[in-house]
């Protein structure tokens, strides 16, 4: 570590600066808070010990002066004084100090002053690289709330994965608000916004047995994954979430199948998982939806396993 020792007594230097090199640090001397800051705008210090009784500026005086030239870089100080006094201790500490060494000086006392801003100083630099390390996405998304498209797939990959061991059944839908780009047309991002949630709301509330996740998917739709659930279960599932969602009576003018927001619903159920893959099974639901909008929406196509449809809602 590099101390920076602001002090003007020659005799203390020199018994200062063999201190600190026995403990295993560098120096460099200033005799005064003037020549200090003109050495910090030459070099960095990761510890600053400034005397208080100084010719020139004194250390109350110096003291803000660096903090200010410092910005937002941290840098611990200690005051060194024969001063004991609470309010000089105070005044101190309110100039920007960190911590307090009284004359004279021990070694002893020193090293584990020197020691406890030591830990400081790694708190802080592990700070700072936490916060320039890459962001990382968020779990869930910013407007509905439900997983982020790529946290769901996190998850769906795991419970496939699991599923697969197991020999059980899993089933995905993809759920489309019907004419939602002519709601937001008419209506405005704030209100489709809020359309989103709502919807969001409806199909989260309609899968709450333990391992059914839902997520924000290409935009504006949502993906729905429900594991040991067959074909069956998968079309009652969606069954609930179309009436639901009409039940809002969300106002929808420029919908072509109904006067409120509505929904349809593609899926597709694999009996036995470890046959088909987790994007297997969300393309042949997307081919599920878009047999719906073929067919006008507002309704379900559930597929099982692979391309073959096998029942209309």
């Amino acid at each position: 570590m590099h101390i920076l020792l602001i002090e003007d007594s020659a005799t203390l230097q020199f018994q200062l600066k063999k201190y600190i090199h026995e403990l295993g640090h560098t120096v460099t001397l200033s005799d005064s808070g003037e020549k200090a800051i003109q050495i910090l705008e030459q070099e960095n210090a990761d510890l600053i010990i400034c005397d208080v009784d100084m010719p020139g500026l004194n250390g109350f005086e110096t003291v803000p002066i660096i903090r200010e030239f410092l910005g937002e870089r941290w840098v611990p100080i200690i005051f060194m004084t024969g001063r004991e006094s609470q309010e000089d201790f105070v005044k101190g500490f309110d100039a920007g100090a960190d911590d307090y060494l009284v004359k004279p000086v021990k070694i002893e006392l020193l090293s584990a002053k020197i020691k406890v801003m030591e830990r400081f100083i790694l708190m802080q630099r592990q700070i700072d690289e936490l916060r320039n390390l890459p962001k990382e996405p968020s779990k869930f998304d910013s407007v509905t709330h439900v997983y982020s498209q790529n946290h769901f797939l996190d998850i769906a990959m795991l419970q496939w994965s699991i599923l697969s061991r197991q020999k059980l059944p899993a089933s995905v839908l993809i759920v489309d608000i019907d004419y939602f780009a002519d709601f937001r047309t008419q209506y405005g991002d704030g209100l489709s916004e809020n359309c989103l949630k709502q919807v969001a709301n409806v199909i989260h509330s309609m899968t709450k047995r333990p391992g059914d996740c839902v997520g924000r998917f290409e935009r504006d739709d949502f993906i729905v994954m429900l594991p040991d659930t067959g074909r069956q279960g998968a079309q009652k599932v969606a069954e609930r979430i179309i009436r639901e969602v009409e039940h809002l009576n969300i106002e929808h003018q420029r919908s072509k199948v109904s006067g409120v927001v509505t929904v349809s619903i593609g899926g597709c159920s694999s009996v036995k998982v470890k046959d088909f893959s987790l994007e297997d099974n969300i393309h042949s639901a997307y081919e599920a939806l878009h047999d719906v909008k073929l067919d006008s929406g507002s309704k379900a196509v559930i597929y099982k396993n692979q391309n073959m449809p096998s029942s209309n809602v």
